[in-house]
């Protein structure tokens, strides 16, 4: 960030340039410029809503909205600058713009009470496609039938600072030019403010800035105060990402171990049941041989013994025992 330079387009700069009351005139030409180049009624006059002291931007606060004004009619716009880059910018702006669209009635009050609210924001970022002019402007219209207009309430204009061409002549090219250049006595700047009385009382204003010691104090400040918050939140990003890969890496790591003991045990578990099968059948069917044998063996026995053999040499014979034979007594 150059620090040398004292940007237009700081929130501080800017309420000190549009935001004191007498400045209101300056503001008035600003937002004219803006709904004259979308083809829309100006304004004869404004009043600024929530103006700023000519001392107290030394000490201000940023706010939500950086300048509001309403017109003799009632109807408020709302002037905000953005410098930093913020992809959820268009639900931001809607959102503000509702709460001045709803905040104008109270409960139990009629609709008819409504009135229009432009929102105006400078923006230092593309928040839409290339192909998307620097000056864009939105209402609720009918998507099929895009001239019936639902209500003339909503106005929103996004005015896209890095997309400005250089061959614009127009009016508001020739305002935001100067917001972009106010430090720069040179060229086309001599050139602007000797076309525009309005842009020239601009650059006065801010030059009382610049010349300003506790105000360039003010500006360094908050210049500096936007760094820190963007480094704090690249670090906790940063920190956060860490975590998260941290936090992940242990998570699979713990699922992977108890996913590996599950199939292991469903493994072991089927592995041996295969193998007690296998090995019970062995030895069953080991088991009943024997057993085939042995019952073969006492059939044999008793068929000798029955035959007068002598229990001696039945019993060499089959293999036998005494206890293996039926409790009977042997005939000699």
């Amino acid at each position: 960030m150059d620090m040398s330079r004292i940007l237009a387009t700081s929130d501080v700069v800017f309420k000190y340039l549009f935001g004191a009351k007498s400045s209101t005139e300056i503001l008035r030409a600003f937002i004219n410029a803006v709904q004259r180049h979308a083809g829309m009624e100006e304004f004869t006059s404004l009043e600024i809503i929530n103006p700023i002291g000519e001392r107290e931007y030394y000490s201000a606060k940023p706010t939500i909205i950086d300048i509001k004004a309403k017109s003799p009619d009632g109807t408020v716009v709302n002037v905000e600058v953005q410098v930093r880059s913020q992809s959820e910018y268009g639900e931001r702006s809607l959102y503000y713009w509702a709460h001045s669209y709803s905040e104008q009635i109270e409960e139990g009050d009629k609709y008819t009470k409504l009135m229009p609210v432009v929102s105006v924001s400078i923006l230092n970022f593309n928040l839409f496609p290339d192909s998307i002019s620097y000056h864009s402007t939105f209402q609720l219209r009918e998507s099929s039938n895009p001239e019936v207009c639902l209500t003339d309430d909503c106005v929103m204009h996004y005015l896209e600072l890095k997309k400005l061409p250089q061959d614009d002549r127009s009016d508001l090219a020739d305002w935001l030019y100067a917001l972009k250049h106010l430090d720069e006595l040179e060229g086309p700047m001599i050139v602007l403010l000797k076309k525009n009385h309005s842009i020239q009382e601009l650059a006065d204003r801010y030059y009382r800035y610049e010349k300003d010691s506790e105000a360039r104090m003010a500006y360094k400040a908050r210049m500096k105060e936007q760094a820190d918050n963007a480094q704090f939140l690249w670090d906790a990003q940063v920190k956060g990402l860490q975590e998260g890969r941290e936090a992940g890496l242990a998570a699979g790591l713990a699922e992977g171990t108890a996913q590996g003991i599950a199939q292991g045990i469903a493994q072991g578990i089927a592995q041996g049941m295969d193998q007690g099968m296998a090995q019970g059948m062995a030895q069953g069917m080991a088991q009943g041989v024997a057993e085939g044998e042995r019952n073969r063996s006492i059939q044999l026995a008793e068929k000798l013994l029955s035959r007068g053999m002598p229990l001696a040499e039945v019993l060499e014979i089959t293999g036998l025992t005494v206890t293996d034979l039926p409790t009977r007594k042997p005939t000699n």
